[in-house]
């Protein structure tokens, strides 16, 4: 089976590290998803969580498009864009605009505390980001989790390739960093651009042992 499956990038959240994956990373394993780099001639499937949709999107280029390879004979490439409650956002566009369209972000200072050395930290990490997960994975998860700097939430977006390649996005109602508004207003966004989206639902992103399906 593992040879008709795609290799899986996975592109983690602000302040995560990739240690809080682990769980999702070895259930992916266990169905006989790889990871390897995209110059092996595979297909891949580009996984981003969180803010990670902001670095995925901007990483990627034509040139690693399956379709661009393969009009000059190279095999594999990206074929398929999964966003995991992340931000998928047009040019020019930033995570602040984001938070100040949904009407949240006069309400940043009571969930987010700025640091003087210009990084940031969720007030309630655990209410941000662990949503419902079960005691024995947020305590798990707490020492993994690190600053973020401030500036990658007014860093202007660059990529647009969820203009070309299919997408999916996993939207959740139990999400404190992305709220669910944030999620409604993004795909809106992308589907008065013409974008196809497809659509899942879930109360939460956060890999614990429920969730393993996605």
């Amino acid at each position: 089976m593992s040879g008709t499956l795609p290799t899986i990038v996975l592109i983690h959240g602000a302040c995560h590290t990739p240690a809080n994956y682990q769980t999702f990373v070895d259930s992916l394993k266990a169905t006989g998803f790889s990871s390897e780099r995209a110059e092996a001639g595979k297909r891949i499937l580009m996984v981003m969580h969180s803010y990670g949709g902001m670095v995925g999107r901007d990483a990627l280029t034509d040139e690693l498009f399956r379709s661009t390879r393969a009009s000059t004979g190279r095999s594999g490439g990206v074929i398929h864009l999964l966003y995991l409650s992340a931000y998928i956002l047009q040019p020019g566009t930033t995570v602040i605009d984001i938070a100040k369209a949904s009407g949240f972000f006069p309400f940043w200072p009571q969930f987010v505390s700025n640091i003087d050395n210009g990084s940031c930290f969720p007030i309630d990490p655990t209410a941000m980001f662990l949503g419902d997960a079960k005691f024995s994975d947020v305590e798990a998860a707490l020492p993994h989790l690190v600053r973020s700097p401030l500036s990658a939430f007014i860093a202007l977006s660059e990529g647009e390739c969820w203009k070309t390649l299919p997408v999916t996005y996993v939207r959740t109602s139990n999400n404190g960093s992305v709220p669910p508004r944030y999620q409604e207003i993004m795909i809106e966004r992308a589907e008065e651009e013409g974008v196809v989206i497809l659509k899942m639902d879930y109360n939460t992103c956060y890999n614990s042992r429920e969730n393993n399906s996605l």
